[in-house]
């Protein structure tokens, strides 16, 4: 799997089930530096915040996610340990295409080579790779004064930003049901960049939006981004929709940020909001209607084996961590 930014280029080799996940950063500005410990903190994130709600919907693949460094200089090489794998949980459904998975566009593309266990490239687990070369960029741009922050804006259906006690309590008892029924659900991750440099940016596809969303449609179940008001702002009016502008100290300001702090693909030095949408986790213990791809024929399918009922709470620094490569990238090819 690569990952080509426009200075960066993040090259990941392994999968979900080998032996270990290879990690090459290159294109990183000569002396850039890292704290290594923050980085691991960064990358514990992806296990959950240790929360009832994190251990409800969360996996029973524990994987201790310790970045190994090869290599530190113009190119940084780390990799990261598989110490918990059970393929033999797939071995029955090497030749049945999961429902909702990438198994239907990986046998197109690659064959039966291409259905592998746990998903093999497309997997969830990639994510930790994605956190490791993104943890690195996020520092980078904490050094400058730029912060990005992650918050769970739906799970389940239910909007978490503002529960009180009594919707917290019915939120639990959702996301309870959804797990003993076998099923899953899917959410929405909420960003915000602060401080990050005005005028950095270009119109159509040099656009930042651009480069953020394609970023953010590479993490594994990510089906949907918005910036700003975005799908919301649909149903207003361009007196509602629009931002005023007005001057502070000299500069220009918006009263609003509608616009998710960039505009015709530039940004403000506003806050930078988007809003990413994963769908349900496709795993689920309910069976559901499918191809057997070696008899050729319909058949059933039952999925066992460890799995999330939903990863909104894990794929916030994901969310994070892309972001930052992206961001980061920009600034330095500027």
């Amino acid at each position: 799997m690569k990952l080509n930014f426009n200075k960066i280029q993040v090259n990941i080799e392994g999968e979900s089930h080998s032996k270990r996940i290879d990690v090459e950063i290159a294109g990183l500005p000569k002396g850039a530096r890292f704290d290594r410990e923050e980085l691991q903190a960064f990358m514990d994130r992806r296990h959950g915040d240790g929360s009832y709600i994190s251990e409800l919907v969360g996996t029973g693949r524990h994987e201790p996610d310790i970045a190994e460094f090869d290599e530190i200089g113009t190119t940084i090489k780390a990799h990261i340990d598989n110490k918990d794998v059970r393929s033999q949980d797939y071995d029955k459904l090497r030749t049945v295409l999961r429902p909702g998975h990438a198994d239907l566009g990986a046998y197109l593309k690659y064959g039966a080579e291409g259905l592998k266990p746990g998903g093999g490239e497309f997997s969830g687990r990639m994510t930790a790779a994605m956190c490791l070369a993104g943890g690195i960029a996020k520092q980078l741009l904490e050094q400058q004064g730029v912060e990005i922050n992650s918050y769970i804006l739906q799970m389940g259906g239910m909007t978490t930003a503002f529960l009180d006690e009594e919707d917290e309590a019915e939120f639990v008892q959702r996301i309870e049901e959804i797990a003993s029924e076998g099923d899953s659900c899917g959410g929405i991750v909420g960003c915000v960049v602060k401080n990050y440099p005005r005028g950095i940016g270009g119109p159509g596809m040099d656009g930042l939006e651009g480069d953020l969303a394609r970023a953010m449609l590479a993490i594994p179940s990510a089906k949907g981004v918005e910036f700003g008001s975005g799908f919301e702002g649909t149903y207003w009016r361009g007196s509602t929709n629009n931002d005023e502008y007005f001057l502070r100290d000299g500069e220009i300001v918006s009263r609003s940020n509608k616009q998710g702090g960039i505009s015709g693909g530039i940004s403000t030095g506003m806050n930078i909001t988007l809003n990413v949408a994963f769908k349900p986790v496709p795993t689920i213990a309910l069976e559901q209607k499918t191809v057997d791809i070696e008899k050729m024929e319909e058949t059933v399918i039952s999925a066992g084996g460890r799995h999330d009922v939903c990863i909104v709470p894990r794929v916030m620094p994901v969310v994070e961590a892309m972001a930052a490569l992206v961001l980061y990238d920009r600034l330095i090819a500027e």
